[in-house]
C-alpha cells in the first residue's frame, strides 16, 4: 500500500505555518485556501478535504517546517556561504530610483520598483509578482501578477501585515512568460522549494528579489493603531505603511476626507507587541536564498544626508548583477558601491536572528512547542541573549494572549536566574579556596 504524504494541516496545527500562501498557489487540485485566523491576525491555510489527494506537494514547498540552507545553497549557487550574517553575495551597493517621485513615495529610495518597471520595458520579464493594498479592502494586501509599468508602480511601498504572497505563483504557473517574484525571506524560501518540484515554475522565474525583514505584524497590530489615533479601522479609505520621503510615514485616510499621518518610529513601536509569533523563529532576514536582497540603508553616509530614501542591494547571482549593471547605465538607478561589512552592520535584525534564535528556540522547546528546522550554521547566544529572549516573549505576547508561554517563560527565568547564582555561587568559592 502506496503511503499517504503529510498535507499542510500539520504545520498548522503545530503552529510553524509562516502564512506565505505557496501552498495554495502550487497545489494542482486546488483544495486548499488561505484564511484569516482572528485570533493570530494572519493568514492560515485550510484543506479541503473532499478536493485533496494528499499528493504531499503542500508539505513538501513549505518553509515553514523546514528549510535545508545548507542544501539549497549548494545546489543553487555550488557553495555552502562562510558569512553566516549574509550568506553567499557577490557585491553590494547602495541605491534609489532616479525617478524623483516614484523615489519619494517608495520605502526606501525605490529601487525595487524601478528595477522591475526597468526590466519589464527592456523585456526581459513579461510581469512581476508584487503585493498591493486592496482597494475595496484597504487593510487587506493582495498578491498579484503586475503586467503594466503602472500596476508595478501601485505596488510600492511596504506592507507590515501578513502577505500570503505565495498564492499568486499559480498566475505563473498558468501563464507562459518570463517574471520576477518580490517577497519577504519566507517567500523566498517557499519559491526555492517549490522550483525542486516543479520544473515549469524553475524556467518561468528570472529573478527572485528579497526584501528584508526583522519580524511582521498582525493585522491586529494595525487595528490596534488606527484606534490609538481616535479613528475607526471599518472607516479606512486609504491605508499606507511607508512613503514620502525616509524614513517615512504611514497615511491613514477616512471616508469623507479625513487623514493622519503617523511618524515610522511611531508606529513601529506600537506595532512591536504584535509581531507574528512564528516570524520569531526565523533565521533568514536578508532573503538569503534570492537572487538579489533589498532594504533601507540605515547606513551613517545615508542617514545622515538622506531625506528622500536609499537601499541596500546585494547581488547572489550573476543574473542579479547584469539587470542592475543594465539598469544603472541606461540611468534607471543610481548605484554605488556599499562594503559588505557596512550592509551587516547596519542591519541589527540579521544578529536577532543569527545569534539569538538558538536562545528562542530552546526556550520553546521548554515549553513543549514545535521549532523549525534549518541546515544552517547559526551563531552562539550568550547567557544575556536567553534572559532577552524571555523578556521578547513577556514584553511582545502580553498583549496577544500566549498565557501558556508565559508561565513556561516565568519558570524558564526563574530557572536561569538559579543556574546564575549558581555559578557565582560556585565561582565566589573557588576564589575563596586559592
Amino acid at each position: 500500500m502506496k503511503r499517504k504524504e503529510r498535507t499542510i494541516e500539520g504545520v498548522v496545527k503545530h503552529k510553524l505555518c509562516v502564512g506565505c500562501g505557496l501552498c495554495v498557489g502550487v497545489c494542482p487540485r486546488e483544495a486548499l485556501t488561505m484564511t484569516l485566523d482572528p485570533k493570530r491576525g494572519g493568514y492560515v491555510p485550510v484543506v479541503y478535504k473532499d478536493r485533496c489527494t494528499q499528493c504531499g506537494l503542500c508539505y513538501q514547498v513549505c518553509p515553514g517546517h523546514n528549510v535545508d540552507f545548507e542544501a539549497l545553497n549548494a545546489a543553487l549557487f555550488g557553495e555552502i556561504p562562510e558569512d553566516i550574517a549574509l550568506g553567499r553575495y557577490l557585491a553590494s551597493y547602495v541605491g534609489h530610483a532616479t525617478d524623483e517621485d516614484v523615489r519619494y513615495h517608495s520605502s526606501s529610495g525605490g529601487l525595487v520598483t524601478s528595477l522591475l518597471v526597468f526590466a519589464l520595458e527592456e523585456g526581459l520579464i513579461d510581469g512581476a509578482l508584487v503585493t498591493r493594498m486592496q482597494r475595496d479592502k484597504p487593510l487587506r494586501p493582495e498578491a498579484f501578477i503586475a503586467r503594466t509599468k503602472e500596476e508595478i508602480v501601485s505596488a510600492a511601498g511596504s506592507k507590515y501585515c501578513p502577505v500570503a504572497a505565495g498564492t499568486a505563483v499559480k498566475g505563473i504557473l498558468e501563464s507562459d512568460g518570463r517574471y520576477a517574484v518580490v517577497g519577504l525571506p519566507c517567500h523566498i524560501q517557499g519559491i526555492r522549494k517549490a522550483e525542486l518540484h516543479l520544473p515549469k515554475l524553475r524556467e518561468r522565474i528570472r529573478y527572485r528579489m528579497s526584501l528584508a525583514c526583522s519580524l511582521d505584524f498582525s493585522f491586529l497590530g494595525t487595528e490596534r493603531l488606527i484606534q490609538s489615533q481616535g479613528m475607526s479601522a471599518d472607516r479606512v479609505e486609504r491605508l499606507e505603511y511607508r512613503g514620502r520621503g525616509w524614513p517615512g510615514s504611514m497615511l491613514i485616510r477616512l471616508r469623507g476626507g479625513r487623514e493622519t499621518i503617523v511618524p515610522l518610529a511611531e508606529y513601529y513601536r506600537r506595532l512591536g507587541p504584535y509581531s507574528l509569533r512564528r516570524c520569531t523563529l526565523c533565521s533568514d532576514m536578508l532573503g538569503e536564498l534570492s537572487d538579489l536582497s533589498c532594504g533601507d540603508a540605515w547606513v551613517p553616509e545615508v542617514t545622515r544626508t538622506d531625506k528622500v530614501g536609499s537601499s541596500f542591494v546585494i547581488t547572489r547571482t550573476p543574473e542579479a548583477e547584469e539587470l542592475l549593471e543594465a539598469a544603472a547605465s541606461k540611468e534607471a538607478v543610481w548605484l554605488s558601491d556599499l562594503d559588505p561589512r557596512a550592509v551587516a552592520a547596519s542591519q541589527g535584525g540579521a544578529l536577532f536572528k543569527k545569534r539569538k534564535l538558538k536562545a528562542r528556540m530552546r526556550l520553546f522547546r521548554l515549553c513543549g512547542q514545535r521549532v523549525p528546522r534549518y541546515g544552517q550554521k547559526l551563531m552562539s547566544p550568550t547567557a544575556g541573549d536567553y534572559l532577552n529572549t524571555i523578556k521578547l516573549y513577556v514584553a511582545r505576547y502580553a498583549l496577544a494572549g500566549h498565557h501558556p508561554i508565559l508561565c513556561k517563560a516565568f519558570h524558564a527565568t526563574r530557572w536561569l536566574n538559579r543556574r546564575r547564582r549558581a555559578r557565582v555561587v560556585s565561582g565566589k568559592a573557588a576564589a575563596h579556596q586559592h
